[in-house]
């Protein structure tokens, strides 16, 4: 592990799985997650070693979708995609100061919000856990105010690829 961070110091691409990091940015600037490595409080992610080669493993989404960030709703669907001006972060300096690396970022990204069904991977969850949010007696919200927010975060999902796109 300290071989790896000083490596990643460096610039060393042996260091990190870049694949497995670009896609899970690409998920990560999604889903606008402030509340996180690219955040201002720098937390909320986790390093994962395997032979000397690092990736990040995603923990914490709760203020995802613009939950942490601020702003209005249509900041957050238009949230950059770009990572700048967090030049103290390793593991994005590292990706984003290389073209091609920042290409394949750009290309995975396409590719993701091209194919995803953010309505049906939604939809299925709701089906998944409705009854029991109905039902459960220490929720934070009335039945209804959740299924209102089953149809806003669908509509944040739609229109978020569209805003991606655009930036593409």
């Amino acid at each position: 592990l300290i071989a790896a961070l000083k490596a990643l110091s460096e610039f060393d691409s042996r260091a990190v799985d870049v694949e497995a990091v670009l896609k899970y940015f690409v998920v990560h600037n999604f889903v606008v997650n402030g509340d996180s490595y690219t955040g201002s409080m720098i937390h909320n992610y986790y390093l994962y070693e395997d032979d000397g080669k690092l990736s990040m493993l995603p923990w914490d989404y709760n203020l995802a979708f613009g939950g942490f960030n601020g702003g209005n709703a249509s900041s957050q669907v238009n949230y950059s995609i770009e990572y700048e001006n967090i030049s103290d972060r390793p593991m994005v300096s590292f990706i984003f100061s290389d073209e091609n690396y920042k290409q394949k970022y750009y290309d995975f990204y396409y590719d993701f919000v091209s194919k995803i069904d953010t309505e049906k991977i939604i939809s299925e969850a709701d089906a998944l856990i409705s009854s029991y949010v109905e039902k459960d007696p220490t929720k934070f919200c009335t039945y209804e105010e959740y299924k209102e927010g089953v149809k806003t975060l669908i509509e944040f999902c739609n229109l978020r690829k569209e805003s991606v796109l655009s930036q593409l």
